[in-house]
C-alpha cells in the first residue's frame, strides 16, 4: 500500500519517492495486507521513500505499529551503493488471507507508479491460493 504515490501523498505529504529497490531474502505475501516475508531464496522489489520523523509517526499509526506490523532495518542497493532502509512486516500471528479488491487495486497502481513488475503480486496471490 505504501508503494502508492497518491496514498502516500495524503498520509505523508513530505515523503519523497526514490524509486524502486530490490530487497534480497524476502518475498511479497498477503495476510489480507502486504507483508515482506523472509525467504532466503527470493528477492522482493519495493518502493523506497525518503520520509521525515512525522511521516514515520503517521505510517506507524496507519500500520498499527507495534502490534499489527513491526519494523526492521534492511540493506538495499540504491544508486549503486548499499543503504539501510526500514520496512514494515506483519507480526507472525497473522495468517495468510486474500486482500480486498480496493486494497489490491491500490497496491497494483503503486507498483505501476514505481515501474515495479506486478508479477510478484500475481505470484503472491497464486501462492495464497495454494495455501488456502
Amino acid at each position: 500500500m505504501n508503494s502508492n504515490k497518491d496514498s502516500m501523498a495524503q498520509r505523508c505529504p513530505a515523503a519523497k519517492s526514490l524509486g524502486s529497490v530490490v530487497l534480497d531474502g524476502h518475498k511479497l505475501a498477503f495476510k489480507h495486507f502486504c507483508d515482506a516475508v523472509a525467504d532466503p531464496q527470493s528477492q522482493m522489489v519495493c518502493a523506497l521513500w525518503d520520509i521525515t520523523e512525522n511521516c514515520e509517526r503517521s505510517l506507524d499509526a496507519l500500520e498499527g505499529y507495534p502490534h499489527f506490523y513491526g519494523k526492521k532495518e534492511v540493506e538495499v542497493m540504491h544508486n549503486g551503493r548499499n543503504i539501510r532502509a526500514m520496512i514494515y512486516y506483519m507480526k507472525d500471528y497473522y495468517d495468510y488471507g486474500i486482500p480486498s479488491r480496493s486494497y489490491l487495486d491500490m497496491v497494483v497502481e503503486g507498483y505501476r507508479q514505481h515501474n515495479i513488475e506486478v508479477s510478484q503480486i500475481v505470484d503472491a496471490l497464486e501462492e495464497l491460493e495454494e495455501c488456502t
